[in-house]
């Protein structure tokens, strides 16, 4: 992501807005800018259920505002958009635990 290049603010909080492309429901945090090297481009992690719950596995709208609040969650209360994008939400697969193999029996009468 590239938000350091649109910044008005000297040290903002950075609100994360997720869109769910199908069902139009929103969810929202807060995310630190952890990139060493914000010339090149900004990074973030966010985990899921941790920083942020989504309801559905699928593909997001993110927009991202500046804003000087720590704790504002409304996008209509931040300073400024600094970038929109598209994001893919998907669940690691687990490993299972069931041995599965092919019948070769056959019964004959």
């Amino acid at each position: 992501m590239t938000v350091t290049e649109l910044q008005t603010i000297a040290a903002p909080y950075w609100l994360f807005e997720f869109e769910e492309e199908q069902s139009f429901e929103k969810v929202y945090c807060i995310l630190p800018n952890i990139s060493t090297s914000t010339q090149r481009f900004d990074e973030f992690e966010i985990t899921d259920e941790v920083d942020v719950t989504f309801p559905y596995t699928g593909f997001y709208t993110y927009r991202i505002y500046e804003q000087t609040s720590s704790t504002n969650l409304d996008p209509e209360l931040a300073d400024g958009l600094c970038e929109e994008g598209r994001a893919h939400v998907w669940e690691d697969d687990s490993p299972s635990n069931e041995f599965h193999t092919t019948i070769i029996n056959n019964i004959y009468e």
